[in-house]
């Protein structure tokens, strides 16, 4: 009897041993499916070798480190579309190389926080007074307005400092973008549509455009000089060229010396040459995006209020209404602003063809 029961806890035993291997054999497996298929998306995604120049020198611009460090963040719980995410920053060394660009670096572009280890690449409505103000929170200012100011104290110590922070492995980059067409319409009707302000953009523009599209504004024999004729005394715009006159008028600059308001992203922030670990789409933007970001910088998505992105005091400025400023344009006109921001469609995969759909006419 006694060697009965040794005999029916051994079997017991042995039963209960085996079914613990089976269900640790099963987790394993799971997990190791789990990094597999993860890994299986960066190997799609893995980035071809090149190089670019800046000054006279030659630096390596690899995004498959990258790619690597976003496929850890969305193993560790990240809230992103690591797909998506891999894809964006190849796309865009891809151009890079395509068009063999030279990105120079421009240290009032950029904020730098030391404590967070992140460096943010503003672009001029694009959500730029969010990000601002939130950099400015980080380095404890507090500051309510004139925010644009921000970028004499938040910016790098040195162009020698940025050329380091741009490859530092340990720095978080963040570059935020959206349609060039929005952001161009978002521009006009903040800094020349909209008189009930003063823009240095007006001042300096208005002039300019009107004289392209309105000569006989500045004919000597009309009453009262020019300045009185298009602005009033508190130097807000008379006159409001409209949106089709300044496309007209921009498409005869050189985008080389372009307002920071509609100058090219590639070029702003030197994305040739700057290892950017993150590109948010404005248009497209997820919340899970956002907390991401936060994340990256450190901080606490609970704590930290972050203002509607995209919202203005004239409202958002989307395709719908994007369209209808464009139905004053040509297809022609349509098409030569594509030309000059292409390189910023290709980078980000943005789309024209809507676009065209929005135009009265073919020709001029």
């Amino acid at each position: 009897m006694f060697f009965k029961v040794h005999i029916l806890k051994f079997g017991l035993c042995t039963i209960l041993y085996f079914l613990v291997c089976l269900i640790f054999i099963k987790t394993r497996r799971n997990n190791v499916e789990k990094v597999t298929n993860v890994t299986k998306i960066v190997i799609k995604y893995q980035p071809q070798k090149s190089y670019f120049s800046i000054s006279n020198k030659t630096i390596k611009k690899n995004v498959e480190l990258e790619i690597n460090m976003l496929r850890i963040d969305e193993l560790k719980g990240g809230t992103i579309d690591l797909q998506k995410s891999a894809t964006l920053l190849q796309q865009v060394s891809n151009v890079c190389m395509k068009q063999k660009l030279r990105t120079p670096l421009v240290k009032k572009n950029f904020l730098y926080n030391a404590k967070h280890k992140s460096l943010y690449c503003w672009i001029r409505k694009v959500a730029s007074t969010s990000f601002t103000k939130l950099f400015s929170d980080m380095d404890n200012r507090r500051v309510e307005h004139n925010f644009y100011k921000e970028a004499d104290v938040l910016s790098p110590k040195s162009l020698e400092n940025l050329q380091h922070l741009a490859n530092n492995n340990t720095i978080f980059k963040l570059l935020v973008v959206r349609h060039p067409f929005q952001r161009l319409v978002s521009s006009y009707r903040d800094r020349i549509e909209d008189n009930s302000k003063y823009t240095a953009q007006s001042w300096l523009y208005a002039r300019q455009i009107l004289h392209l599209s309105r000569p006989k504004l500045f004919h000597f024999n009309a009453s009262g000089n020019i300045l009185q004729r298009i602005f009033f005394n508190n130097k807000k715009l008379k006159i409001i060229p409209s949106f089709r006159e300044f496309s007209e008028w921009l498409l005869k600059q050189s985008p080389n010396h372009d307002d920071v308001h509609w100058a090219q992203y590639h070029s702003h922030c030197a994305v040739c040459n700057v290892r950017y670990n993150f590109i948010l789409k404005l248009d497209e933007y997820t919340f899970g995006e956002i907390n991401y970001i936060l994340s990256k910088l450190k901080l606490d998505k609970n704590k930290i209020y972050l203002p509607k992105l995209q919202r203005t005091r004239t409202g958002i400025t989307n395709f719908d209404r994007t369209c209808k400023y464009f139905n004053d344009l040509t297809t022609d006109i349509i098409l030569r602003l594509y030309e000059r921001y292409k390189v910023d469609f290709e980078m980000y995969d943005y789309q024209l063809d809507k676009y065209l759909h929005c135009a009265k006419s073919k020709k001029l």
